[in-house]
């Protein structure tokens, strides 16, 4: 068993793409409008709308952590990236 915060423990994570029933079984499409990549659902990102008692919930999947993390500051705070993510190329 790999120890926690290890570079063997981050290889050991293991990601499933998300596949859409609805579309005969067909993997979705990063949620970034740029990238095609399949979606992976250790990063998604459940977005609530509406008010109570008409809440739904929007799933968004992303084929990276960076797209991801990109996306959900963007919605808080002006296109950044948060602390520790490098700026470049996305």
């Amino acid at each position: 068993m790999p120890v926690r915060g290890t570079t063997a423990w981050r290889h050991a994570i293991l990601q499933k793409k998300v596949i859409n029933l609805d579309r005969g079984g067909t993997f979705v499409m990063c949620a970034w409008d740029t990238c095609e990549k399949a979606g992976y659902q250790n990063n998604r990102a459940v977005v609530h709308e509406g008010v109570p008692p008409n809440v739904r919930d929007i799933t968004y999947v992303f084929c990276s952590d960076r797209h991801k993390m990109y996306w959900v500051n963007s919605i808080r705070d002006c296109n950044n990236l948060p602390a520790g993510y490098r700026l470049g190329i996305l």
